[in-house]
């Protein structure tokens, strides 16, 4: 019984970076399938898709739970800029798929925690162990390695993916502490109710007042509306319960060793693209020169041991 309720936790927490791949995944196929690759920063218009997604989400919420405006004004205040962060974060890792292979943009969110202990140690006051030290110089030198291109004779750093996603992985962090802080205060779907009422007026006043996003998702949707908009549905529920199965091994098992397998998501990421380049290239493709993929297999699995010593 004991084995059973320890491989129980493992496999709900490996379901989670599972499905968390699929939605990299799916980013990319929006991204190939409806963006113009040849332009540069022609995807944000999917951003629109995601962003007012959450009106949706925030009105199914507002159905369900009780409550949702018993809030401060300066907690609404601070979740309605995690949904704004929200939104930028999105924009630029959107903006790295356009330029880079997914299996090279996902293990960047190897980096938010690392850049949650440094915000804990910054404004918390929290110190950072020996092996949090260690494991971060680990992470950083694996997104290093991984953010050089082997592709061509002279190697070179692909500076724009690591602007966009440096940017995005801090954002990221940053909103989950305040999501955190506020949280701590409120009911959890309460927090989730103006984070998504966030995301969604952000995403409004984005159709509104940015021309070059709203053309982008007026022809996004003439061309694919539906199938965009169907994505994205998924995408979030898969999102959404990722979340909720992490919540739920936690209660199952160490914090340390739900995290770790959690780190498992590029290597599912860049073994779903392999599978994928294989049997489904039109939905995914993945560059399967030697000089190309042994070097981002290695700077993955570098993560994962700067993950290692981060967690434990």
């Amino acid at each position: 019984m004991l084995l059973y309720c320890n491989m129980t936790w493992f496999f709900i927490a490996l379901g989670a970076p599972f499905l968390w791949a699929l939605v990299n995944i799916a980013d990319q196929y929006l991204i190939s399938k409806y963006s113009d690759r040849a332009k540069e920063h022609s995807s944000g218009g999917l951003v629109l898709f995601s962003s007012l997604i959450g009106i949706f989400i925030a009105v199914f919420i507002y159905i369900f739970v009780d409550n949702v405006f018993i809030v401060s004004n300066k907690d609404i205040l601070i979740l309605g800029l995690t949904g704004l962060m929200t939104v930028i974060w999105i924009i630029l890792y959107l903006y790295a798929l356009e330029i880079e292979e997914v299996s090279s943009v996902a293990p960047w969110f190897l980096t938010v925690p690392m850049f949650g202990y440094l915000f804990g140690y910054i404004f918390l006051g929290e110190t950072l162990s020996l092996n949090q030290i260690i494991g971060g110089i680990i992470i950083v030198a694996g997104i290093i390695l991984l953010s050089i291109d082997f592709s061509k004779e002279k190697k070179r750093i692909k500076h724009k993916p690591i602007i966009y996603m440096l940017i995005a992985c801090v954002l990221v962090a940053l909103s989950g502490i305040l999501f955190k802080y506020v949280t701590i205060e409120n009911n959890f779907w309460v927090s989730s109710f103006w984070e998504y009422a966030g995301l969604g007026l952000t995403g409004l006043v984005i159709y509104i007042f940015v021309p070059k996003y709203r053309r982008e998702f007026m022809h996004m949707n003439n061309t694919g509306g539906r199938k965009i908009f169907f994505v994205n549905t998924l995408s979030e529920l898969a999102t959404i319960s990722g979340n909720l199965m992490t919540n739920f091994a936690l209660l199952l098992a160490p914090v340390t060793m739900v995290y770790l397998v959690g780190s498992f998501q590029p290597a599912i990421v860049l073994g779903l693209t392999l599978l994928g380049t294989r049997f489904l290239p039109n939905i995914v493709k993945e560059n399967l020169s030697r000089r190309v993929l042994i070097p981002k297999i290695v700077a993955i699995i570098v993560m994962i041991l700067g993950s290692i010593f981060l967690f434990v």
